[in-house]
C-alpha cells in the first residue's frame, strides 16, 4: 500500500473519530441547556411545490375543477345569504335609529317600570339577535379564511407547474387545460376576496350596532334602578297640573311619536316580513288540528269530555291562546303599538275560554280584567307623552278600586264558593282583598305627584293579576289536552291510566301550576331586574365550601346530593308503578316473580341513584373502594346478622323458595307471607297478628310451604262409625258429601280410607282438597258440619 493511500486511510478515520465524539458532545450542549444557534427553516417550508408531473396533469386537473365547484357552490349559498343579511342590517339600522329616538324622548320624562321592562325586553331581544348574526358571521369569514389559504395553495402548485411546461415538453392540450385550472382559480379567489370583505363590513356595521343597543339597555338598566332608588321621592307634579301639561304635550310630541313609531313599524315589516303570515299559519294548523280531534272524539261521552269541552268547542280562540305561548318571540321586536293591538286581540279569545271555564258569578271579575288590560294598553300607546300616561294609569287604578269594592260589597266572590273550588275561592279573595290596600296608595301617591311609587304599587299589582290570569287559561286549556290525552289511545289504552286515571290528571295539573308558579315568579323577578342579582346571590351561598381535610363540602352540593337520592326514589317509585300496574299484565309471570322483579329494580335505581349523588356530593368514587374495603372489615363482624339477613333477602327474591303470598308455617306458626323485605319478611298469621320473620331463618331453618308448587291444600276429616254399619256404604256416603261441599275441589277427587277399627268403633279418615288456601278452616268447618248432617240423615250412628 502506498504512502499517498495510508494517509487518505488516516484523514477518513480521523474525521469519522471526530463526528461519532462530537454528535455525543451536542446532544449533552442541548440537554444542558446551553444556548444554539436556531435551526434553519426546512427546505419543505421555502421551496416551491414540486410540480405535477405530465403523467398525472390531467388526473390532477379534473379533480382540481371538482375541489373549486366544491368551493363555489359554498361560496354562493354563503352570498344569498349574506345579501339577506345585509338587507336585513340596513332595515335594522333604520328601525334602531327610529326606535332610539322614541326611546330617548321616553327616558326624558319619568317612565314607568313597566314600560322600562318593555323597552329593556325588546332592545335586549335586539342584542340576541345581534350575537347570533355576528357568531354566524364569525364562522362565515373563518371558512372563507381556510377556503382562500387552500385557493392560495393550488394557485401556487400549478403556477409551478405552468412554469415547468417547457421542461417536460407539455402538450399544447394539456398546457391549455393548466391554464384554464389557473384562471379557474384566480376567479374563485377575486369572489372569495369579495365575500371575505363582505363579511368583514357586516360584522363591523353589526358591532356598531351591538355598541347602540347595548348602550340603550345600560341606559334603561340606569332608569330602572333610578326609579327604584327614588320611590319616595316627589318625582312630579300634583294631578291638578297635568290639564295644562297634557295639552302642551299633545301640541310639541304627539307628532313626533307617531313619527317615530310609524318609521320603526316600516323597517320592522321590511326586516320580518313574514312574522305576521307565521302566526297566522300556526293559528290555522293548531285550529285545524283541533277541529280534527273534535270530530274523532264524538263517540267519547260528554261526561269524560266535560272540562275538555270550551277548548275543543272553541278551535280558533284555543289555537290563538297556543300560539300566543307557543311563539311569543315573534313579536318581542315589535313596536308598541303592534304588541298593544296584539295584545288586545287575544284578548278576545281568552275571554272566550274563560266564559266557558268560569261560573256566570264570576263572569263581572273577568270583564273587569278585560277593561283594565285595555286601559293598560292604551297607557303603554301614551308612553312617550308622561301626563297622557299618567291620567290612563289613575283611571285605570281608580276603576280597579272601585270595582273592588262593588265586588265585595255585592258578594259575587262569597256566592262562587258553591261552585268553584275551595281553593281558588280562597285564592281569589286574597287577590280582593290585597288590590283594597294597593290601588288607594297607588292612586294617593298618583294625585300628590309620587310617581314612581305609583307605578311600583299599582302596575306589580296589574301585571301580577294579568300574568295569573294568563296562566290560569294556559293551564286550563293544557288540563283540556291532557283529559283527551287520557282518554284516547295511546295513553288510554294503557291500564295503568285506566286504572287510575284521576290520579294522573291531578297529579300532572299539580305539576302545571307549580311551573306555572315558578315562571310567574320568574316574570316578576326580572320586572324589577332583581332575578339575576338573586340568583347570582343564591350561587353565592351554594357555592360557599368547607374544606375538611380532603373533603370538600358545600350548600350546593348537599343539596344536590338530596336531589339525587330524592330523584333516585321518584324514579324508582314510577318504574314500579308501571311495572305492577301494565308491564305485568301482558305477561303470564310466575306467582310472586312480579314483586321480585320489582324489588331488584327498586335497589338497583337506589344504588345508581346513591353512587350519582356521592359523585354530586363532590367525593372521589375510586376512593369509596378503598374505603367500602376498609369498612366491610371492621363492621363485617358487627353487622354479620344484618348482612345474613340482608344476603337471605336476596335469595328469596332470586331463588323464590317463598313468594308473596304463599302461606308457610315456621316455628310453629302458620301465616301468609306479604312482604320480602332487605332484612326480614312481614307474616301474617290466622288472628290477624303480624310476625316480622328475619330472611336469615328462613333460609337456615326448616319452612313449611304450604302453597310453594299451587294453591291447592289437602284437608283431612275423621269420623267413627259404631259397628256393624256397612262400610262401603260409608265410604260412598263420605265421598258424595264431600263432593257435594263447596270450596272442594273436583280434581283431585275426595277418598276415604280405614285408619283403624276396634270393638267400640271403626275409624275412617276423609281427605279432599280445596283451592281457597286462605280460607281452608272455615272449608274443613263446613265439610265436617256437611257430613254430620249427611250420617244424621242415613241415621248412622257415630261413636
Amino acid at each position: 500500500m502506498t504512502l499517498a493511500r495510508k494517509q487518505s486511510i488516516f484523514v477518513i478515520a480521523l474525521v469519522a473519530l471526530v463526528l461519532v465524539i462530537g454528535s455525543p458532545l451536542a446532544q449533552s450542549q442541548d440537554t444542558s441547556g446551553s444556548p444554539l444557534p436556531s435551526p434553519s427553516p426546512s427546505p419543505a417550508a421555502t421551496a416551491t411545490p414540486t410540480p405535477i408531473p405530465l403523467a398525472r396533469a390531467p388526473s390532477e386537473a379534473e379533480a382540481a375543477f371538482g375541489e373549486l365547484r366544491q368551493i363555489e357552490d359554498s361560496v354562493s349559498k354563503d352570498r344569498g345569504t349574506l345579501q339577506a343579511t345585509a338587507d336585513g342590517l340596513s332595515n335594522l339600522e333604520n328601525e334602531i335609529e327610529a326606535r332610539m329616538a322614541e326611546d330617548n324622548r321616553i327616558l326624558a320624562g319619568n317612565p314607568s317600570l313597566d314600560l322600562l321592562y318593555r323597552l329593556r325586553t325588546t332592545w335586549q331581544t335586539f342584542a340576541d339577535n345581534l350575537s347570533s348574526s355576528e357568531q354566524d358571521l364569525a364562522q362565515r369569514a373563518s371558512n372563507l379564511e381556510t377556503q382562500i389559504a387552500r385557493l392560495a395553495q393550488m394557485n401556487q402548485l400549478w403556477q409551478t407547474t405552468l412554469q415547468s411546461a417547457a421542461q417536460v415538453a407539455m402538450p399544447p392540450v394539456v398546457l391549455q387545460r393548466v391554464q384554464s385550472v389557473l384562471d379557474a382559480i384566480n376567479k374563485a379567489q377575486r369572489g372569495a376576496d369579495s365575500d371575505r370583505t363582505q363579511v368583514l363590513t357586516l360584522e363591523s356595521s353589526l358591532l356598531l350596532e351591538d355598541a347602540r343597543i347595548r348602550t340603550a339597555v345600560a341606559a334603561i338598566a340606569r332608569a330602572q334602578s333610578q326609579a327604584l332608588k327614588d320611590l319616595l321621592v316627589r318625582d312630579g307634579q300634583p294631578i291638578w297640573t297635568a290639564p295644562a301639561t297634557l295639552t302642551n304635550e299633545w301640541q310639541t310630541r304627539s307628532g313626533e311619536s307617531i313619527s317615530a313609531q310609524w318609521g320603526a313599524t316600516t323597517a320592522f315589516v321590511q326586516r320580518l316580513p313574514f312574522s305576521f303570515v307565521l302566526h297566522a299559519v300556526a293559528i290555522a294548523l293548531l285550529a285545524i288540528f283541533i277541529q280534527w280531534l273534535r270530530r274523532r272524539l264524538r263517540k267519547l261521552t260528554e261526561a269524560a269530555l266535560q272540562r275538555a269541552v270550551p277548548i275543543l268547542d272553541l278551535p280558533i280562540s284555543t289555537a290563538f291562546v297556543l300560539s300566543t305561548v307557543l311563539i311569543p318571540t315573534v313579536y318581542l321586536e315589535a313596536p308598541r303599538w303592534i304588541q298593544a293591538l296584539m295584545g288586545a286581540v287575544a284578548l278576545v279569545p281568552t275571554v272566550l275560554i274563560l266564559r266557558r271555564l268560569l261560573e256566570r258569578n264570576l263572569f263581572p271579575i273577568l270583564y273587569a280584567l278585560a277593561g283594565l288590560y285595555l286601559v293598560t294598553q292604551l297607557r303603554v300607546l301614551a308612553a312617550s307623552l308622561p301626563a297622557l300616561s299618567r291620567f290612563f294609569f289613575l283611571v285605570e287604578t281608580l276603576g280597579g278600586f272601585i270595582f273592588l269594592i262593588w265586588l265585595f260589597r255585592s258578594g259575587k266572590i262569597g256566592t262562587a264558593q258553591a261552585g268553584a273550588t275551595t281553593r281558588f275561592f280562597r285564592v281569589l279573595r286574597i287577590i280582593a282583598k290585597i288590590g283594597l290596600v294597593i290601588f288607594p296608595a297607588a292612586i294617593l301617591a298618583n294625585i300628590l305627584g309620587y310617581l314612581n311609587l305609583a307605578n311600583l304599587l299599582g302596575i306589580l299589582y296589574v301585571r301580577s293579576v294579568f300574568l295569573a290570569s294568563l296562566f290560569y287559561v294556559v293551564i286550563r286549556v293544557l288540563e283540556g289536552f291532557l283529559i283527551i290525552g287520557l282518554q284516547v289511545r295511546p295513553l288510554g289504552a294503557l291500564h295503568a291510566v285506566q286504572l287510575h286515571r284521576d290520579m294522573l290528571h291531578r297529579r300532572t295539573c299539580r305539576v302545571l301550576e307549580f311551573l306555572a308558579f315558578l315562571l310567574w315568579l320568574d316574570l316578576i323577578l326580572n320586572f324589577f331586574g332583581l332575578r339575576n342579582p338573586l340568583l347570582a346571590r343564591i350561587g353565592e351561598v351554594l357555592n360557599a365550601h368547607i374544606a375538611i381535610g380532603s373533603l370538600d363540602i358545600s350548600l350546593g352540593r348537599v343539596l344536590a346530593f338530596a336531589i339525587a337520592v330524592w330523584a333516585s326514589f321518584l324514579v324508582s317509585k314510577f318504574l314500579r308503578f308501571l311495572l305492577e300496574e301494565d308491564v305485568f299484565q301482558h305477561f303470564r309471570l310466575e306467582r310472586g316473580l312480579p314483586y321480585a322483579i320489582s324489588t331488584i329494580v327498586h335497589y338497583s335505581i337506589l344504588l345508581v341513584g346513591f353512587f350519582v349523588a356521592l359523585g354530586a356530593l363532590g367525593i372521589d368514587l375510586t376512593k369509596i373502594t378503598i374505603l367500602a374495603g376498609a369498612f366491610s372489615v371492621g363492621v363485617g363482624f358487627g353487622l354479620q346478622n344484618v348482612i345474613n339477613n340482608f344476603v337471605s333477602g336476596l335469595i328469596l327474591l332470586f331463588e323464590r323458595p317463598i313468594k308473596i303470598g304463599d302461606v308457610i308455617e315456621i316455628g310453629g306458626t302458620v301465616g301468609e307471607v306479604r312482604r320480602i323485605g332487605i332484612r326480614a319478611c312481614v307474616i301474617r298469621t290466622a288472628d290477624g297478628s303480624e310476625i316480622i320473620v328475619p330472611n336469615g331463618s328462613l333460609i337456615a331453618n326448616q319452612v313449611t310451604n304450604w302453597t310453594f308448587s299451587d294453591r291447592a291444600r289437602a284437608i283431612e276429616v275423621s269420623v267413627n262409625i259404631l259397628p256393624g254399619t256397612d262400610s262401603q256404604r260409608i265410604v260412598e256416603l263420605l265421598k258424595t258429601a264431600a263432593a257435594s261441599q263447596s270450596g272442594i275441589a273436583k280434581e283431585p277427587a275426595p277418598q276415604v280410607y280405614v285408619t283403624s277399627f276396634t270393638a267400640g268403633a271403626i275409624v275412617f279418615q276423609l281427605r279432599a282438597w280445596t283451592d281457597r288456601y286462605q280460607d281452608w278452616a272455615q272449608v274443613r268447618s263446613d265439610l265436617a258440619l256437611g257430613l254430620s248432617d249427611a250420617l244424621a240423615r242415613e241415621k248412622i250412628g257415630i261413636a
